[in-house]
């Protein structure tokens, strides 16, 4: 007969007293906050809640996207949209005015040279155009699927980066151009000018960044391990910054673009569906468009052509990075992530700032490499960043807009912190904060619900939660909660949240025994039960030898 002996015993006890012990979720890290939602709050770089820079919106072009930015040394800022392919100027103290509509749906480099010329770069099949005194005129023609990059030299030369040949032009002037350098890439994603002022060129598919320095001769700088090299900031002091991105967003641009094109060329109405997956596999391997049904089309349409499918990714590797490479050439890896993209960044004095495509946020990162949450513009990626007049003015997409950053904090801030789960339905307790903030500076408020993600089974935001005497929380019993805390100046220096803690404790449940494993030990007899142990006795021998005589040999009988 097996018995439960007693450690089986003691352990269904702690199962059922851990069924229902209380708990603590706390945030206090910058890791812990970062996975929250920000609206005029900044993360520093130790892990404390701040109001953050002004946000102000310059522009809302009611298009896709942003995709280049151009400042002037008068003040002016020019930029370019898609999928309309429009070129805009706005100079602080006016509104944004639209400059000049290309013909192509993508305008995706702007530049301007030394005497304030802009030209500006239609895809696909397009042009670079030269744009003076408000009037547009073709400039050159390089006879290339898709220009990504501008960049003009102090000798008057522009020079232009290219796909899907991955060419570099060299244009000396109106119509005259010749090809430069020939990377072997499929794309030539970006271009800058180094402090000597010799060419930089970051390529895609396999993430090289050049230095071309002569017609048909250049040397590699450095050969990442992301697809794309996306923005290239040369360094007074001779360094280069440079930002690599798993993302594609050559490949992924050139796919999009190629829809617009073939309803032109085509004169039919036709729907695009655009998957963007949020895993880090698909988010390296860019966007995939699903092959479409063959529809009629007019004999006279041309044949579009359809981009290659994006190589495959190292999903161990990092989906972004940023790279220092100093004059000796000895590459340092700034800041690394696996859930953002960069897409652009900007030297301002001694900090590095830099875009990405999570909620559109904005980071800076300090010189001991320690990176802080400036803003979040909550759109779906920040592309692009500029300094004009003291400010830094950011470019986003999937709503193409306009924002500078001004140097006096947010009127207001609102953090939500990410959602909890607590395993099970659970009886909330407190709400506890440790900050630096005078009365009415925070207001705490939560909600709870039974599905992952807040939607409209939550309840509803809970009434202001303000003094740490009166905490309590009133949402509903459920398994899971979410915070948030409103964050407002008050006249004087502003409220820090250094920590939160939300405690609960979840229902007791009904112990459920999955499985028991038992040993099996051999059973001890009693002392008085055993028997002395038995040895063996010797068989009597059939012969037996007689002591000086050898034993007598039995012999064959006789016939």
């Amino acid at each position: 007969m097996n018995r439960l002996r007693v450690p089986v015993a003691l352990w269904l006890a702690a199962r059922l007293c851990l069924a229902g012990s209380a708990a603590t979720w706390e945030s206090n890290t910058y890791s812990d906050f970062l996975k929250g939602r920000f609206l005029g709050v900044s993360l520093t770089r130790d892990g404390r809640l701040t109001l953050a820079p002004r946000l102000e919106t310059i522009a809302e072009t009611g298009e896709a996207g942003v995709w280049s930015l151009a400042a002037a040394a008068d003040g002016a800022v020019y930029f370019s949209t898609g999928h309309r392919g429009r070129v805009y100027r706005w100079k602080p103290g006016e509104k944004p005015a639209l400059l000049w509509s290309a013909p192509q749906p993508e305008v995706f480099a702007l530049a301007l040279d030394a005497k304030g010329a802009l030209y500006a770069a239609s895809s696909p099949d397009g042009k670079i155009w030269r744009i003076e005194n408000g009037k547009a005129e073709e400039y050159f023609d390089p006879k290339e699927k898709y220009i990504w990059a501008l960049c003009a030299a102090g000798d008057g030369a522009l020079y232009a980066g290219t796909g899907q040949a991955g060419r570099i032009w060299r244009i000396s002037g109106p119509q005259r151009g010749e090809i430069w350098y020939e990377t072997g890439q499929t794309h030539v994603t970006a271009l800058a000018l180094d402090s000597k002022g010799r060419l930089l060129a970051g390529t895609e598919p396999n993430g090289i960044l050049y230095r071309v320095e002569a017609r048909g001769k250049a040397f590699v700088l450095y050969d990442a391990s992301l697809p794309e090299i996306r923005s290239i900031v040369p360094a007074p002091d001779g360094s280069v910054y440079v930002a690599a991105m798993g993302g594609a967003f050559a490949r992924k641009q050139s796919q999009a673009a190629a829809a617009p094109a073939s309803q032109q060329a085509a004169g039919i109405v036709s729907t695009t569906i655009t998957v963007t997956a949020d895993a880090d596999a698909s988010a390296q391997r860019g966007i995939e468009l699903p092959p479409k049904a063959e529809a009629p089309k007019p004999p006279a349409a041309p044949a579009i052509e359809t981009p290659p499918p994006p190589p495959s990714v190292d999903l161990s590797a990092e989906k972004s990075a940023l790279y220092r490479i100093g004059p000796d050439q000895l590459v340092e890896t700034l800041w690394s992530s696996k859930e953002e993209n960069v897409y652009d960044l900007a030297v301002r004095g001694a900090e590095l700032y830099f875009s990405t495509d999570l909620y559109g946020r904005i980071y800076r990162l300090s010189p001991d490499l320690k990176a802080a949450l400036l803003v979040e513009t909550r759109e779906g990626e920040a592309t692009r960043l500029a300094e004009s007049g003291g400010s830094l003015l950011a470019a986003t997409s999937n709503q193409g807009k306009l924002y500078r950053l001004n140097g006096a904090a947010a009127e207001t801030g609102i953090y939500e912190s990410p959602v909890h789960d607590a395993g099970n339905a659970a009886r909330w307790g407190r709400i506890d904060w440790r900050a630096e903030a005078r009365p009415g500076q925070l207001v705490f408020r939560t909600r709870s619900g039974n599905s992952a993600r807040p939607d409209a089974t939550w309840s509803d935001w809970s009434e202001p939660i303000s003094s740490p005497a009166n905490n309590r929380i009133t949402s509903p019993n459920a398994r899971f909660i979410q915070w948030r805390v409103e964050m407002k100046p008050g006249g004087g220096p502003g409220p820090i949240v250094d920590s939160v803690a939300v405690s609960y404790q979840p229902q007791n449940g009904r112990p459920v025994v999955r499985s028991i494993q038992v040993t099996l030990r051999p059973s001890r007899p009693s002392p008085r039960n055993r028997r002395p142990p038995r040895f063996p006795t010797a068989s009597p021998s059939p012969t037996r030898a007689t002591q000086g005589n050898p034993p007598a040999r039995a012999r064959p009988p006789k016939p």
